[in-house]
């Protein structure tokens, strides 16, 4: 008498199958628990004397091998970019630090030089400097001249005059 196998759920199976149903993808060899491979896909092998041997995937799994490679492709390049710029990124703030130090030192003659000739144009120092370099000396009183205003109301002399008339066609010829 043949008994019937059941299931995990009680259910009776068909002779040489497993447990898990078909609905779940999974193919068994009959009357075994290893799962058979699908289409292509790579599987380790045991025996033989030169140890596991490797299936290679088929040409449907092209797509995913392309889109595996692409993708670690462009990690890789997104890698080196972001190091290559970081490396850029180093390089202008090195290049900014020597310029702010530059701006600095800079800015710190300058407000030397400027301390420098307020203390050479004081008025103190350049009557020092006269009267030691130059041998200048004060003077016991000061006398002011005064040159008289022209009186615009009288015409030009004669010899003004004629001095004008002799002078005035060279100005005219040129522009």
């Amino acid at each position: 008498m043949k008994t019937q196998e059941t299931g995990t759920s009680g259910t009776p199976r068909a002779p040489g199958t497993s447990g898990t149903s078909r609905a779940q993808g999974a193919r068994y060899a009959p009357g075994t628990r290893a799962r058979l491979p699908r289409a292509g896909e790579v599987r380790k092998v045991r025996g033989g004397s030169s140890g596991p041997v490797t299936r290679r995937l088929g040409p449907d799994h092209e797509p995913l091998r392309l889109a595996l490679l692409t993708t670690a492709v462009l990690t890789v390049g997104t890698i080196f970019g972001a190091a290559a710029f970081h490396v850029l990124l180093v390089q202008s703030q090195f290049r900014l630090d020597r310029l702010n130090h530059q701006a600095a030192t800079a800015q710190q003659r300058y407000e030397q030089l400027r301390l420098d000739v307020a203390q050479l144009s004081a008025p103190e120092r350049v009557v020092a400097a006269a009267q030691e370099r130059l041998g200048m000396v004060v003077p016991p009183n000061v006398a002011y001249l005064m040159a008289p205003a022209p009186n615009l109301a009288e015409p030009l002399s004669g010899a003004a005059e004629s001095e004008w008339s002799r002078v005035k066609p060279h100005l005219a010829a040129q522009p």
